[in-house]
């Protein structure tokens, strides 16, 4: 189970209305890996629109979680996020791993009653439903290719063109294509997933900050001769 978790500066669950930090973890139980986190602030200018693609990007960028843990539970984004996007969201305070474990318990019995409404609709118990709107995916990502035979992506172009993507979604399938050439990445920050990933995948990479971004070049690992 994936669960997010959105905490302020003190490391309490805050309101998706103040800047804070989203966190999604993995695991069940008291087992929990954190997998990625960033900054989130949600646009205090632009009206409905710049909040709705706000959101719209988040979701994405959480993907496939739709559990959240935050500091309310009411108002338009919640609305936003459990009406529009399937989301669950719960209220939660205290340690980390205790949040998880309690939200992680709630949510399997949730999907025990849900199951029983499946099975018994008669019993009526109340959980189930609920309006989901889906989305159109993006369009796949396809990096430049360079005459020397690497290719290129610019990343933060492309999150800022189009906001259901998130950063696995672009390079994820790059740098999963076969046969591998070395890969140039123009982003702002680092994915926390990233260097897992590339060490995974037998991949190794260097980076540089120039021109106000920091590029990532990904190449095959050396196998000792």
């Amino acid at each position: 189970m994936q669960i997010a978790l959105f905490l302020g500066d003190t490391g309490a669950p805050v309101s998706l209305n103040a800047p804070g930090r989203l966190f999604l973890y993995e695991g069940r139980g008291t087992d929990w890996t954190l997998i990625e986190e960033w900054p989130l602030a949600l646009p205090r200018e632009g009206g409905i629109p710049a909040v709705r693609a706000a959101v719209e990007r988040m979701v994405f960028a959480l993907a496939p979680c739709t559990v959240l843990i935050s500091a309310e539970v009411r108002g338009y984004v919640y609305s936003l996020l459990q009406e529009q996007y399937g989301f669950s969201v719960w209220r939660s305070t205290g340690a980390v791993e205790a949040m998880l474990a309690s939200v992680c318990a709630g949510e399997e019995e949730r999907a025990r009653e849900a199951a029983c409404c499946d099975t018994k609709p008669e019993a009526g118990c109340g959980s189930c439903g609920g309006k989901v709107t889906a989305i159109s995916p993006p369009p796949e990502v396809i990096a430049e290719d360079r005459p020397d035979g690497s290719r290129f992506v610019d990343l933060a172009a492309v999150l800022a063109s189009d906001a259901r993507h998130n950063s696995r979604s672009v390079l994820g399938p790059i740098l999963a294509d076969e046969p591998f050439r070395p890969l140039s990445i123009r982003m702002d920050h680092q994915p926390r997933w990233f260097a897992r990933t590339v060490r995974a995948m037998g991949l190794t990479f260097t980076e540089e900050r120039r021109e106000g971004a920091l590029f990532l070049t990904v190449t095959a690992q050396k196998v000792p001769a």
